[in-house]
């Protein structure tokens, strides 16, 4: 379960990166040296003694140069002084969001404790936070995991239970390195970040809320996540433990209703983690579960698949089928109203459904939720076969 959100600051919640390159670069010329961006990239999400790493193997610069670090911090000063924090858009409102999920707030910041105060304070988001952890509190900075491990332990969490948003190679493969989910924000004045350790990528936090949040930690731990909920139903993604359910529905469609080839219980669970990976983790479609809220049980099945049709046309397919033991009751169309205003909001042009003529049920279901019979007919498809559209636009 997801209990805490980390967040990296420099790049994720502050655009400071450009301004901490800015500051090093006028530190170095005072000295007379040109601090070129592709040496100071790697050290981009790890800690000042990274980046005296980096000079001393480049510049010949003392590890332990106390006077140019004092110097930088001083231009760095006078910097925030005169320009303030660029704090990132979206962020209050994001946190804000976080907060009221009840989820605990952190940052794992490599730099100095003093400094992540200072930004928290200034910017007036320091009442969000629960944990503030530096780099420089830890042995090892990013890429190792000690920053992120030492958070969560504050936090009073368990790594599994966390989340983290990076924006910097480094801190991605940090996360991983704590086994750790993370959602990786590409920020383009953090310079070209190799961000593919990622779970997931974005690119603004406007539409980030606690429902996005949760979907990407479930399948970065590959747990089934929640599609939406309406009155009655949880429709959720399967697990391993749901297959046998799902094959006994299976098991009592109709010829009007059944398509495709019977497997076996070992089949399907040997071939569930491709279908996992793929149609949940990757396309974030797919077959999903109609659990009644109240009790728990399993009633049926319906969800939406991409599918191509005759060779070159790209569609989403919806298609239901509910257990016979919860049937006349509203729960296909309360399932596929759910799952058509879910399509929606992620911004869905058309579904289709292929309905068999002689099943006046579903056909009568569909013109129920808004599908108009098409004049198309796929190859494979045998003669009685109609295929039905909706628009999702209003």
């Amino acid at each position: 379960m997801l209990k805490g959100i980390i967040f990296d600051m420099d790049g994720v919640l502050i655009n400071s990166e450009p301004v901490h390159y800015r500051v090093w670069k006028q530190t170095l010329a005072a000295r007379g040296i040109e601090l070129d961006y592709e040496i100071y990239k790697p050290c981009i999400g790890s800690t000042n003694g990274f980046l005296m790493d980096i000079l001393h193997d480049n510049y010949e610069i003392s590890r332990d140069d106390e006077e140019l670090v004092k110097t930088m911090k001083q231009i760095k000063e006078q910097v925030i002084k005169e320009e303030g924090f660029p704090m990132i858009e979206g962020v209050p409102q994001l946190l804000k969001r976080l907060k009221d999920g009840g989820y605990c707030l952190a940052i794992a910041s490599s730099s100095p404790l003093s400094y992540i105060r200072q930004v928290v304070t200034t910017l007036g988001i320091d009442s969000y936070f629960d944990i503030l952890v530096s780099g420089e509190q830890v042995k090892n900075p990013k890429p190792a995991p000690d920053v992120f491990l030492e958070t969560a332990k504050q936090m009073g969490l368990d790594p599994e239970e966390c989340l983290i948003l990076e924006d910097s190679a480094n801190g991605c493969r940090a996360a991983k390195a704590a086994g750790i989910v993370c959602i990786a924000y590409f920020n383009p004045d953090s310079g070209k970040q190799d961000l593919s350790s990622a779970d997931m990528v974005i690119e603004g936090y406007e539409e980030i809320d606690t429902a996005f949040l949760e979907k990407v930690y479930c399948h970065g731990r590959h747990l089934p996540a929640v599609v939406c909920e309406t009155e009655r139903l949880r429709i959720r993604e399967m697990s391993e433990r749901d297959i046998p359910k799902m094959m006994e529905i299976t098991s009592q469609g109709t010829p009007d209703t059944a398509e495709g080839v019977e497997k076996s219980l070992e089949e399907e669970l040997e071939a569930f983690p491709s279908y996992r990976k793929y149609m949940y983790e990757m396309c974030d479609m797919g077959y999903w579960v109609l659990e009644e809220k109240e009790s728990g049980t399993i009633v049926g099945r319906a969800g939406v698949e991409p599918k191509i049709w005759n060779h070159n046309s790209s569609v989403v397919e919806l298609g239901y089928l509910i257990d016979e033991k919860h049937r006349r009751k509203g729960f296909a169309y309360e399932a596929c109203r759910g799952i058509l205003e879910e399509a929606k909001k992620r911004g869905a042009v058309y579904l289709y459904c292929r309905i068999r003529s002689a099943n006046l049920a579903s056909k009568k279901l569909a013109r129920k939720l808004g599908f108009s019979k098409i004049d198309y007919r796929l190859e494979d498809d045998c003669e009685d076969m109609e295929v039905y559209r909706y628009t999702c636009s209003d």
